[in-house]
């Protein structure tokens, strides 16, 4: 396939949020309110009923995920949304089936709460590996299995056309200072670090980090409308998100050039299927008038091995004569 150098433009997405926080931070709740500003910008002449009803929480917390539902949160009613409960083992198949369910149902909010299970929960993806470690005695190797799968993970919340809010589970790490001139010993917040393998926030297009006084800081941001900001999660934030989102181009991207080498590939690939569909006609192998021909420029008799564009049209040439007198 041939590569192809366009002009960069923004287009059309779907959210890939992760939200991490302590417990009792109020990840589950922030991704609600979130979910349902996305909708409340995207359906402004639509029932809350509605709303709420195109928004799907994969629940892996004991049924938590539904607690919320005929609250009232800062003026909003939380509705009906739609669940899908996960139990033990989380493996990465249970997460998949659960985003396909979103999808084939037809809602366009698929909350995740948490993917911590699927890393540290029983039989997550750090059991998995421990497992295959003490199987192999082997640490470092016993990853090559346990790798893809949480690829796979990623791929398919990355790559599926609805919108996803992944929620984590975060511990807040604290250390002990000493003041020099009073020796007073005091403990100082340094942070929170998600329950999820290295570098997961990367992965997202905005990653929210909440603290235990339900405070969000914007830590990843590639809209730049919450990067390094404090702010309280309200749907306000999801319905700025729905709009940043559709400000997004649908027209089709220009191509500056191509790549001369893909298209030589593709041009030979192109002469030797043609070839071969016309040595089928001529009878194949069994036809030694058409060998004789086909070996004055593949000894092995074997169109595939040539590579070069020149013999290959001048064999399709030959092939096309002998295929005109029969």
């Amino acid at each position: 396939m041939a590569l192809e150098l366009k002009k960069a433009q923004r287009s059309r997405a779907f959210l890939k949020l992760g939200i991490a926080a302590p417990s009792g931070g109020g990840k589950t709740l922030g991704a609600l309110l979130i979910a349902y500003g996305l909708m409340k910008q995207k359906y402004p002449g639509e029932t809350d009923a509605f709303r709420w009803g195109k928004i799907g929480i994969i629940d892996t917390e004991n049924g938590s995920g539904e607690l919320y539902v005929g609250s009232e949160v800062t003026g909003v009613k939380i509705g009906e949304y739609n669940a899908v409960t996960l139990s033990k083992p989380f493996d990465v198949d249970k997460y998949i089936q659960g985003i396909d369910l979103c999808l084939d149902s037809g809602l366009e909010v698929a909350i995740i709460d948490s993917s911590t299970h699927l890393w540290s929960g029983e039989g997550g993806l750090l059991e998995q590996q421990n497992i295959a470690a003490k199987r192999s005695n082997n640490s470092y190797t016993a990853w090559r299995d346990i790798t893809p799968k949480h690829n796979q993970f990623v791929d398919k919340m990355l790559q599926s056309p609805i919108h996803i809010i992944a929620t984590m589970r975060a511990k807040q790490e604290y250390v002990q200072e000493k003041d020099s001139q009073t020796g007073k010993t005091t403990v100082r917040k340094l942070g929170l670090e998600p329950e999820q393998r290295k570098g997961m926030e990367y992965e997202f297009t905005i990653f929210f980090d909440i603290d235990s006084e339900h405070n969000a800081y914007g830590s990843k941001d590639r809209t730049s409308m919450f990067d390094a900001k404090m702010f309280k999660i309200t749907p306000k934030i999801g319905e700025q998100m729905m709009a940043w989102l559709n400000g997004g181009v649908t027209t089709e991207a220009v191509v500056i050039a191509t790549s001369h080498k893909a298209n030589k590939e593709e041009a030979l690939a192109s002469l030797k299927t043609n070839i071969i569909e016309s040595c089928k006609v001529l009878g194949g192998s069994g036809n030694e008038e058409l060998m004789a021909v086909v070996k004055k420029y593949a000894p092995n008799g074997n169109p595939n091995s040539i590579n070069d564009e020149t013999k290959l049209a001048e064999l399709k040439s030959e092939l096309d004569s002998l295929q005109a007198t029969k």
